[in-house]
């Protein structure tokens, strides 16, 4: 698998920075971007793991080709010492740059805390915090940083899987990814490839817990891919799970490592989803061009009912109201890669996404593709007025807050000059959903002729209702801790019976002060179940993918949990220029928490 391991290591470098000291900003799993302190920042013995910074390696990057592993690649080397203090172990430098470095920990290095610094050209780094343990499993994905489509392969003929060549329920499908635990040899791990070597020695006594769609699927496998500190996980795919974002999850050792999704279609080769996307639609497009002109229009509502403590039990409302609107030429490689139309995953999923600073992420995928532009300003019109959505100033995609506050303002206060006012735009004064017609206009620019593209918010689904909010979070003088370890139960009544309910659950390690810093790191939860359910419950290896709250003593507490009505992606006459157009819709409201 060593092309296959080229594939997903080898990222682009950056400029050089001379022979300053080497600065070490942060060390992760290679397969995956979260930031310390979320699960998975931890590093495995004999696992690939990545080193950001700058000065750290040449300006122009240098690979190795094996063997024997260098400890000492285009004159960087990395020294480990766990714990701090204690006799160094030297790493083996597999892809060095200026502002990179991936490596393997040798597999006899000690768990622990510790610490590391990275040597370049003579001149060595200040100590960086570093913890060893003996596992801790990262899945490769497309987006190279650990989320979205994971790097999965059909396990009979090694095909990868995308929406466009998905595997069956009942399939087999292998795992790509680093972390298992120490090689199976570690006297040759320096000199030679690893032999195959199944960690489960029965499914029912295997120490690898596959997470698929919500549901556990059987391990066949779980060991060395062949390759230094690349590992393979070989899974019967569960059946009754089906959709182009099934959320797949690794557990070893209590530890949940990131979240990916995999394309699974009982009848296939394409796959779709139950909220109205079908990759069918533009197959033909895709083989014919080798891309597709894709529009979605993404209309999303946050209120919260905020308890802040220094409000006492009294409490402050906050709507945040914004219309996205990405027009873009999407080659193979990103409708491989990217993270759906509807930003979320397959329903009756959850998916886990790190963020920093505020949520959601954005979308690696989305970097770079060329922008279609169909006019200076696209306009919203919906039951409560009219209002105007911008291309970004990225010049990448139309982006507007139509209505509510954004961060600054609910602290600072509405300023009069605020376009919107402050007021809600999806919802009415009192913060109910709003029924009627939203439909996004374009004039028409360069690229892609006029368009509209409206989509109907029901009285159904506008009379929503999150029956169960009072028992799981309690009352502003009463408030309750959500445990973590735990399932938790969401209910409600109404809802299209022909839509969906989107619950989302938010947690940053914002411990004190105002607002998070661009550095503060976070993990966003989001679940899609149907509306018809009238219930969903949260797994506890989801959940535990939050980082604890209770402990912050910030302005406004870091913790939220949001449930309310969402669409699937509805389809309008596509225009000149595009091959597909789709808009839909996420109306979630909800309280800040404390996560346990």
């Amino acid at each position: 698998m060593k092309t296959l391991f080229a594939i997903i290591l080898t990222l682009g470098l950056l400029a050089g920075s001379g022979f300053a000291q080497p600065t070490v900003a942060l060390i992760v799993n290679a397969a995956s971007s979260s930031q310390p302190p979320l699960p998975n920042s931890s590093i495995a013995q004999g696992s690939y793991f990545t080193i950001y910074g700058s000065g750290i390696g040449p300006s122009t990057g240098v690979s190795w080709n094996p063997y024997p592993l260098p400890t000492t690649l285009g004159q960087t080397s990395i020294s480990v010492s766990v714990p701090a203090g204690a006799a160094a172990v030297a790493a083996y430098p597999s892809y060095v740059s200026a502002t990179q470095i991936n490596a393997v920990l040798p597999s006899g290095t000690p768990t622990g805390t510790g610490t590391l610094t990275v040597t370049y050209n003579g001149a060595t780094s200040a100590t960086f915090p570093i913890t060893v343990v003996t596992s801790s499993f990262g899945t490769f994905a497309f987006n190279e940083v650990g989320s979205g489509p994971g790097i999965f392969t059909n396990a009979v003929n090694y095909q990868l899987l995308t929406p466009f060549n998905t595997v069956k329920p009942g399939g087999y499908v292998t795992i790509w990814g680093t972390g298992l635990g120490p090689a199976p040899d570690i006297s040759t791990e320096q000199s030679a490839a690893p032999p195959l070597t199944n960690i489960c020695p029965t499914a029912s006594s295997c120490p690898v817990t596959v997470w698929v769609g919500g549901q556990q699927a059987t391990v066949l496998y779980a060991g060395r891919g062949g390759f230094t500190a690349e590992d393979q996980i070989d899974i019967q795919v569960p059946a009754g799970v089906q959709g182009c974002y099934v959320q797949v999850a690794v557990e070893i050792n209590s530890v949940v490592g990131n979240f990916t999704s995999l394309p699974v279609d009982p009848t296939g080769p394409t796959c779709q989803d139950a909220d109205g996307i079908n990759y069918s639609d533009i197959a033909s497009i895709v083989q014919s061009k080798g891309h597709a002109n894709i529009g979605d229009m993404i209309l999303l509502s946050n209120y919260l009912n905020l308890s802040i403590p220094i409000l006492g039990t009294s409490t402050l409302p906050f709507d945040n109201d914004t219309v996205s609107g990405e027009l873009s030429t999407f080659s193979t490689s990103a409708l491989d890669a990217f993270e759906g139309l509807t930003i979320v995953p397959s329903v009756n999923n959850c998916t886990v996404s790190p963020f920093l600073q505020y949520p959601p992420p954005s979308d690696p995928a989305l970097v770079g593709l060329p922008f279609l532009n169909a006019g200076t300003t696209l306009s919203i019109q919906g039951p409560n007025g009219t209002a105007s959505v911008p291309i970004n100033k990225n010049g990448t995609a139309y982006y507007g807050l139509i209505g509510g506050e954004t961060i600054a303002e609910i602290i600072s206060g509405c300023p009069s000059t605020s376009t919107n006012k402050c007021a809600p735009f999806f919802l009415s004064p009192t913060y109910a959903i709003s029924p009627g017609t939203y439909t996004v206009t374009g004039p028409g620019g360069s690229a892609v002729g006029a368009f509209s593209a409206p989509i109907t918010v029901s009285s159904a689904a506008a009379s929503f209702q999150w029956t169960n909010q009072a028992s799981v979070v309690g009352t502003p003088s009463a408030p309750l801790p959500i445990a973590r370890n735990q399932p938790l139960t969401i209910t409600w009544t109404g809802g299209d019976p022909n839509g969906f309910v989107d619950i989302t659950a938010i947690a940053s390690t914002l411990q004190s002060g105002t607002v998070p810093s661009t550095t503060t790191p976070g993990a966003l939860v989001e679940c899609i179940a149907p509306a018809s359910a009238g219930t969903f419950t949260v797994p506890a290896y989801v959940l535990e993918s939050l980082p604890s709250t209770v402990n912050s003593t910030a302005l406004v507490p870091p913790g939220e949990l949001l449930v309310g009505p969402a669409s699937g992606g509805v389809s309008a006459t596509a225009p000149t220029g595009l091959d597909a157009l789709y808009i839909f819709y996420h109306f979630i409201q909800g309280v800040n928490v404390s996560w346990q």
